[in-house]
């Protein structure tokens, strides 16, 4: 046990005016109020998240197999093909409808032994610069087959050693081949440090991260953009007259076979595909997912599971032209996944009389496009866009090039050399666009009315919230103190933690007012306070939302360098790519968590109903909002630290928002202030909201962030009952937490 220190129960005391005698009770240590601790299948907690992912993504799987083995005959075949296709781009947000003016220029070219390297440039987007490089053979008779050759995640895109020799070779053996910078590699960086002219986020996945976590606000995917580079290439290569437009490949490796697949499926000018080290199985990616940590939010595209689709049906999406599949044993993108994946596509294939178009080969090495998969590539392409069989193709020497030598712009940087459009700008412009539609919408008079509807839509709910069963674990005593310790269950397979905390004299009498505290992601639980609330007679139950606390996975991801709660790339940020795939957002399961611990309070017999109010810090302080807006019974609402604006997250350059924090293509509906709106009249403190960067808001910025939410309570003629301030640095928050909440 341990005491409070003087000064700070001083505070509290001459705030409050409480009685003396408190100064001198003990607390609980933070090990008292811990419900797990000692439990024999303790451990099996600290992996229920996961598990229910990985569960969830198996029933989402057997719905999605039923459709496949549904296919009886070719108009099944062109059925299921139509409705993934659909499913797919309005999952993305669809493709830009105008090919716009590509304005093509080569600017400079680098002559070799059998094959030439023309620098290029075009626009794929009106000033959205794709910088690239065509290979052309100088021997054999052309129009010669054309590969698109899309490159995975090097920081130098094109110029990647492996990727230049793919090219090479391919050139060497008669192929025109069109390599370019992906977005956000190569010369195509889109966050540039300007004053120390360096890259701002030296790692491609970032870059791809920061645009894409950015995205998800906006209603759409960044896979919309990279998929577009790949079908205006295509435009681009079969505008030339050294190339056979009835003979287009395509292939990649990793990100590039992430592409290349995309690409494939939606644009019926690939005649062929060699898809190397991406295609797996959605469940095995998500079940491997700490082996490759890095955010991929192309790759990650909300509700896809839930739509049906996983790698199968992207193949099923290019059939029935040939596709290779490449893999390699030692891959991130788990081989079990892989062979699951070839075994279905190909019944599919065999099932719509091709079985010959599908093919898979494997080579025993790490996550790489290594020389044999290039040589099946190789033989692949000979076989179907040359009518050339063969068992085997030798790689010949190769002698790749420095980047300079294959840089298209002045400073080897577009947005140094160029300028012109990013996907921030894209993402500013799509922002501005639905923040004037949400204005609007705020007009409307079922506005308000409809918002617990729309949150629940993007919260990614799918049923009613079950009555909360209790499994009473113990109880103890500290002093005067009733410590009670509980496991709630509202879903199958998870449970959440939870502490009741009071006094033992309050018990018997009038109903007691009580607060759910959402504990932050450590396993800390702010004793001082809960206890100083449960002696001014207060039920105080304490509880960890799934992922958080006790419940937090031993599993981390590979990197020691990258932190659990990363903001992109940490365990945490894992888990919600893989509850965006199964179409129910890790934000949205933890409020049904924290839903679960009203429930549970209101059914207690020694509890006000009317009196629950809701408590939380940091990142469960989101939590704690959205589960007030949901449950128009909790009586009042304090959080502390918590992000105020969604908005200005979609329009920063750069933010430091964790992708655990955001609900897919909530901007289409309500922002944050529209949460906090929908809570008045009911008392609200809101202490040092924070800003895109998750730093705390100044006075000023706060006043504007929290301005309609003061109208609306202002409205609802309860302004005094919206407390929105910064707290100095030196002043103990608890202090304005124990005041608001003993005030209720």
């Amino acid at each position: 046990m341990t005491g409070l220190t003087f000064s700070k129960l001083a505070v509290w005391a001459l705030l409050l005016g409480s009685e003396p005698y408190l100064l001198a009770q003990t607390i609980p240590r933070n090990e008292d109020l811990r419900v797990l601790r000692g439990i024999a299948i303790e451990s099996q907690y600290h992996e229920m998240l996961y598990s229910s992912l990985l569960k969830q993504a198996a029933e989402q799987s057997a719905k999605r197999l039923a459709r496949l083995e549904a296919i009886q005959s070719q108009a099944d075949f062109t059925k299921w093909q139509d409705v993934n296709r659909h499913e797919f781009l309005r999952l993305i947000g669809d493709l830009p409808h105008d090919r716009t003016p590509l304005n093509p220029r080569t600017v400079g070219e680098v002559g070799r032994d059998g094959y030439t390297i023309r620098k290029v440039i075009f626009e794929s987007l009106p000033e959205f610069y794709v910088t690239a490089n065509l290979y052309v053979p100088t021997t054999g008779r052309g129009p010669f087959p054309a590969i698109l050759s899309l490159c995975g995640h090097s920081e130098n895109g094109k110029a990647y050693d492996a990727y230049q020799r793919l090219d090479i070779g391919l050139a060497k053996r008669g192929y025109v081949v069109l390599a370019y910078d992906p977005i956000g590699q190569g010369e195509r960086v889109q966050y540039w440090d300007f004053i120390h002219h360096c890259n701002l986020l030296q790692n491609p996945d970032n870059q791809h991260a920061m645009a894409g976590i950015q995205a998800y606000l906006l209603g759409h995917s960044v896979a919309r953009y990279f998929i577009w580079d790949g079908v205006r290439a295509i435009d681009y290569v079969t505008s030339l007259p050294e190339v056979d437009t009835a003979r287009i490949g395509v292939t990649g490796s990793s990100g590039g076979g992430t592409l290349a697949t995309y690409v494939g499926m939606l644009d019926p000018r690939v005649k062929v595909a060699s898809i190397v080290t991406f295609i797996t199985s959605i469940p095995r990616k998500i079940e491997a997912r700490t082996q490759d940590g890095d955010g991929d939010p192309e790759q990650d595209i909300p509700a896809l599971l839930a739509a049906g689709i996983d790698h199968t049906e992207f193949v099923g999406m290019i059939a029935p032209r040939p596709v290779l599949i490449g893999a390699a044993t030692q891959d991130f993108f788990p081989i079990a996944g892989t062979r699951q994946t070839f075994k279905e596509a190909q019944k599919l294939y065999r099932k719509i009389g091709y079985p010959d178009r599908i093919r898979m080969v494997e080579f025993d090495h790490p996550h790489m496009y290594s020389k044999p998969l290039r040589e099946a590539t190789y033989v692949w392409f000979d076989r179907w866009l040359k009518k050339i069989n063969g068992n085997e193709a030798h790689e010949p020497p190769i002698t790749v090039e420095k980047d300079a030598t294959l840089e298209c712009t002045s400073t080897g940087q577009v947005v140094t050399s160029l300028g012109g459009m990013r996907l921030y700008d894209f993402n500013v412009a799509t922002a501005a666009r639905l923040l004037d539609d949400l204005h609007r919408q705020r007009s409307h008079p079922g506005f308000r009315s409809g918002l617990v509807r729309k949150i629940a839509e993007r919260r990614g709910s799918q049923s009613g919230l079950a009555e909360a069963s209790a499994q009473e674990l113990g109880e103890s005593k500290v002093d005067d103190l009733v410590i009670k310790k509980f496991l709630l269950t509202n879903e199958p397979g998870i449970v959440v933690p939870t502490c009741l905390i009071y006094l033992q004299a309050a018990i018997g009498g009038a109903k007691l007012p009580a607060i759910v505290y959402l504990r932050d992601r450590s396993a800390e639980n702010d004793a001082e306070l809960l206890t100083y609330l449960a002696r001014q007679g207060r039920i105080v139950a304490v509880a960890d939302v799934r992922g958080f606390g006790e419940t937090k996975s031993s599993q981390n991801v590979t990197d020691a360098r990258i932190d659990y709660f990363d903001p992109r790339d940490g365990t945490d940020a894992d888990y919600t790519y893989a509850s965006f795939f199964i179409g129910r957002p890790l934000l949205g399961m933890r409020v049904r968590d924290a839903r679960g611990v009203v429930e549970f309070l209101r059914g207690r017999t020694a509890v006000d109903a009317r009196r629950i109010s809701v408590m939380g810090r940091g990142w469960a302080g989101l939590v704690a909002l959205f589960t007030a807006a949901c449950e128009p019974d909790v009586s009042s609402v304090a959080v502390e630290g918590v992000l105020a604006s969604y908005a200005e997250v979609a329009q920063a350059e750069t933010y430091e928002l964790p992708v655990s924090l955001l609900l897919p293509n909530v901007l289409l509906d309500f922002d944050l202030e529209d949460v906090l709106a929908s809570l008045a009249p009911r008392p609200l403190l809101l202490l040092n909201p924070l800003d895109a960067k998750t730093k705390t808001m100044s006075r000023e910025q706060a006043a504007r962030a929290m301005a309609s939410a003061l109208d609306a309570y202002r409205a609802a003629g309860a302004g005094e009952g919206f407390e929105a301030r910064v707290a100095p640095f030196e002043k103990d928050v608890n202090a304005d937490l124990v005041n608001w909440a003993l005030r209720r």
